[in-house]
């Protein structure tokens, strides 16, 4: 695999795994008039999120927590976790998990690329849609 195309497969589970927090954030908008619009520090391509309801978020919030379970390495699970589902920094997640600032971007960058193939193995037009956008 070219590094361009696994730069695409970890931008497309980069973009995918941003979908839960920005899920949480926009019910929480809603429930607590707009006050906590700005926590979420890292932006995606989501605009199929933002035209969505209550409904389509909250089965969106599931689909990506229940795609983060099926991932086997824990080390990479429990770093996505804290930093898509929790919103915490790779800096406060290096801390929870015990390792350096270094190999937690490290192994966010080997989580972001096993993430992506896991989702166009699992969720395959998901993955296409984000690849598409890139394109158009």
């Amino acid at each position: 695999m070219t590094q361009e195309e696994e730069m695409r497969v970890r931008e497309t589970a980069r973009n995918y795994l941003c979908g839960y927090q920005l899920c949480l954030d926009m019910l929480k908008l809603r429930k607590y008039e707009r006050k906590r619009a700005a926590k979420f520090d890292e932006l995606c391509e989501c605009e199929d999120i933002l035209a969505g309801d209550e409904a389509y978020w909250k089965a969106r919030i599931f689909e990506i927590a229940t795609f983060l379970g099926k991932m086997k390495n824990g080390r990479e699970k429990m770093l996505l976790y804290y930093r898509y589902v929790k919103g915490e920094s790779i800096e406060r997640t290096a801390g929870l998990l015990g390792i350096s600032r270094r190999t937690a971007y490290r192994l966010w960058n080997k989580a972001l690329f096993s993430a992506g193939l896991l989702l166009e193995r699992v969720n395959p037009q998901c993955a296409h849609s984000a690849i598409t956008q890139d394109f158009v």
